[in-house]
């Protein structure tokens, strides 16, 4: 575990927030000199805590306006092949994201789609036919919430 201090957490939060942010902005915000901020910024990178900044496109806008969960059971004799069965999925252009998970189900999968027409189709012809899978849930997506801000979250970490 990778021990950090009241600032850097509030460089974290503040990137959370905005990973855009200039160097400038950030010393401001917290009340360093911009090289001392570019120090902290290259020792997170270098210990893993800050591993990249990315662009939220609004794929609804584009077309791509339903979102579902696919609930994924393997075999059972395939279940060892888990890891590689969530790799494949960065092949298919409809995955946003995958997990292994515990309970009923191996791996939970987010796609998007056009409509319920190409969501059918990502199901049958993308995952149905693989060998591994067994079953599949699907559930659609109406809301959701994706908490980007870690203010609140990094002050759980405890107290340097």
């Amino acid at each position: 575990m990778v021990t950090i201090d009241r600032t850097d957490q509030q460089i974290l939060a503040l990137l959370s927030k905005n990973a855009r942010m200039s160097n400038k902005e950030i010393a401001h915000d917290v009340g360093l000199a911009p090289s001392s901020v570019h120090e902290r910024l290259k020792r997170l990178q270098a210990n893993n805590l800050l591993i990249g900044a990315h662009a939220t496109v609004d794929l609804e806008k584009l077309g791509l306006s339903l979102k579902a969960l696919l609930f994924v059971q393997l075999a059972e004799h395939k279940k060892k092949e888990l890891s590689r069965f969530l790799e494949e999925l960065r092949t298919i252009p409809e995955v946003r994201a995958g997990w292994m998970i515990s309970g009923r189900f191996d791996a939970l999968v987010e796609v998007v789609a056009k409509d319920t027409h190409h969501l059918h189709q990502v199901v049958v012809e993308k995952f149905s036919i693989k060998e591994e899978v067994h079953r599949i849930e699907t559930s659609i997506i109406f809301e959701n919430m994706i908490q980007s801000d870690l203010s609140e979250t990094l002050d759980l970490l405890p107290s340097i």
